[in-house]
């Protein structure tokens, strides 16, 4: 497959001279966020687009393909056109995908990786209903109610699931991981109450935390 871009285009127009590119860019380009609209990838994804389609001078169209812990639209992006117009918005997910799945494109050699946009601490968020308001208290509900106990994930291999894996190694706790295609459809449903805890990156948590659900820790 040809090779593409991984990540944000934040340093590509300094790149393009040295790569004989001085006409780029000549159109709109698009970029591929593999999560649903909402989520943490989706907030970054357009403070960062604003200020690069005022840089570049041309419009960057978010492209939203959730699904498959972002394979979806990694996969989209990998048998687009390698002209610089299409790129992949990723998050950690990209670098752990090929551990999970049997993947329809090489992510080390059909990707070109750009420059890291950003870094967010992890939230824990319950439901404001849960019956438990401590760390503590919720472990013991888990432990007690295996069966009523489960959390949300932006999708196998999200940050959100390492973060939700590591924590549930060191407390010792065995309960079922619920993948969605995004944080926000995770959030949606942690605020109803269909799923008992979710770590979220910090600009949804904002969001979330004035709503209906709590945070415990980040």
């Amino acid at each position: 497959m040809k090779k593409q871009i991984l990540g944000t285009i934040a340093a590509l127009a300094v790149s393009l001279p040295l790569c004989g590119w001085a006409a780029w860019p000549e159109k709109p380009i698009r970029m591929v966020v593999p999560y649903a609209a909402g989520g943490g990838a989706d907030i970054t994804a357009r403070i960062v687009t604003q200020e690069m389609s005022a840089v570049l001078g041309q419009p960057i169209v978010l492209d939203y393909k959730p699904g498959a812990g972002g394979v979806i639209g990694a996969d989209a992006v990998a048998k687009s056109a390698a002209d610089g117009y299409t790129v992949l918005y990723d998050a950690s997910a990209f670098s752990v995908n090929p551990s999970l799945y049997k993947l329809p494109f090489d992510a080390a050699k059909d990707f070109i990786p750009v420059s890291l946009v950003a870094t967010a601490p992890q939230v824990l968020l319950v439901p404001a209903a849960a019956p438990y308001k401590t760390v503590p208290e919720m472990l013991d509900f888990a432990r007690k109610n295996p069966g009523a106990f489960n959390f949300a994930s932006a999708g196998s291999g999200s940050g959100s699931h390492l973060a939700a894996e590591a924590f549930n190694q060191q407390v010792k706790l065995n309960v079922m991981h619920v993948p969605y295609k995004g944080g926000a459809p995770a959030i949606t449903d942690l605020m109803g109450e269909r799923v008992s805890m979710y770590f979220s990156a910090l600009p949804p948590a904002f969001v979330a935390l004035r709503s209906r659900v709590q945070g415990f820790a980040s």
